[in-house]
């Protein structure tokens, strides 16, 4: 890999998050997060307009003796329609603009008009939708409308309490009751607003954690393909320069690690990583690799151990080479070939590196032995949870 190429910038795939992130303002973080709750609430409200009107409708429907029951029929008929039309408006997109906030506003005012001709017209039993739209308006609403609209919503209740003749110990406690079920309501908005808030934050910092670490590990990749290539630069011209071959594969296994967490989220696909050590190797490699991923420790260790075992098999081995990959309750790699079975103080440094890193970075085993068909088969064996 040329020196300059190297040495290229950050990906604009990887600087983009990071600037996204950064220009993400806590206001206009809150204020989408407001808008989706607000949003959710109005869809909410439809379905409870609807237990309602069902309510109303069953009521009047047993009660045939009821007074005033054709009027109180076509009440809840009109209420109908009106929840029908609100269930169609784009509230998330309106609810910003002062037409949404209008229809709000209409909504709210009439939803208070039906629970009052109910109550007027049908007697008091119909006070208990009180429970169901007053709450309803007070988290509906916010700012000074929420004021205004539950101001309102005292008067229009205070006004019934006066037309209907009912013991006043009985009206203070539903007046009461009502005020309790708006305070409720309130606290448990306020309650998950907050967390909403505080997720949201946590979300953000880990996407930006996130495209921190792919900017790193994307640096990290450039500078280590930079390191094996001045390594190659004072390379000897004779025989003396495969120390620095086999040093300089080492280096670019561990950044093909990085390479590879540039592209994926936290951990690193096995079988990626053994078919881009095996592609530079000067012989045909065969890769067969169940679907593991590895964080990015254990993958460095891996794939240097990796290098090594295919290193060796073309240098003192035959092929075909076969490097597996298996899965379970321990990972097993394995690297065949059809050579004879190396002395391992012949290899040098390679096997000695396998050896220490599989034991003491890995927690495993390192076998060597020879296939009953003729040929080594070189393999590690490491715990599950060393993945």
């Amino acid at each position: 890999m040329p020196l300059s190429e190297a040495a290229g910038r950050v990906p604009s795939a990887l600087r983009r998050p990071w600037t996204d992130l950064r220009g993400d303002h806590a206001g206009d973080r809150d204020a989408t997060l407001e808008l989706d709750f607000r949003s959710a609430v109005v869809r909410v409200g439809s379905w409870l307009g609807w237990i309602s009107i069902v309510a109303v409708l069953v009521g009047l429907a047993f009660d045939v003796g009821a007074r005033q029951r054709w009027p109180l029929v076509g009440v809840a008929l009109a209420a109908a329609a009106a929840n029908t039309v609100a269930m169609f408006v784009p509230w998330r997109e309106w609810l910003p603009t002062w037409r949404g906030r209008a229809l709000l506003d209409l909504w709210s005012g009439g939803l208070i008009g039906f629970v009052a001709l109910l109550v007027i017209t049908g007697g008091a039993n119909f006070t208990l939708l009180l429970f169901l739209a007053i709450p309803f308006i007070a988290v509906a609403q916010i700012g000074w409308r929420r004021g205004f609209w539950l101001a309102v919503s005292a008067g229009t209740c205070a006004l019934a309490a006066a037309l209907i003749p009912l013991p006043a110990g009985a009206t203070a406690m539903r007046l009461a009751l009502v005020g309790a079920t708006v305070g409720v309501a309130l606290v448990l908005v306020r309650t998950i607003r907050v967390e909403a808030a505080a997720h949201k934050r946590a979300t953000v910092r880990a996407e930006l954690e996130r495209a921190l670490t792919k900017e790193a590990s994307h640096r990290i990749k450039n500078d280590l393909q930079t390191v094996a290539d001045l390594l190659l630069l004072g390379r000897p011209e004779n025989g003396d320069g495969r120390a620095f071959d086999e040093t300089a594969a080492r280096i670019r296994s561990i950044a093909t690690v990085h390479r590879l967490l540039t592209e994926a989220e936290d951990r690193v696909d096995a079988g990626a990583l053994l078919r881009r050590i095996a592609d530079v190797a000067p012989v045909p490699v065969s890769v067969e690799a169940e679907p593991l991923a590895f964080d990015a420790a254990t993958a460095q260790k891996l794939g240097i151990v990796a290098n090594e075992l295919i290193t060796n098999a073309f240098q003192h081995g035959a092929p075909p080479i076969v490097v597996q990959l298996r899965g379970g309750r321990e990972t097993r790699l394995q690297v065949d070939n059809h050579g004879a079975v190396p002395d391992e103080d012949a290899t040098g440094l390679g096997l000695q590196l396998v050896r220490e890193m599989v034991e003491q970075g890995l927690r495993g085993r390192f076998e060597l032995a020879s296939l009953p068909g003729g040929g080594t088969r070189a393999a590690v064996v490491f715990p599950e949870q060393a993945r």
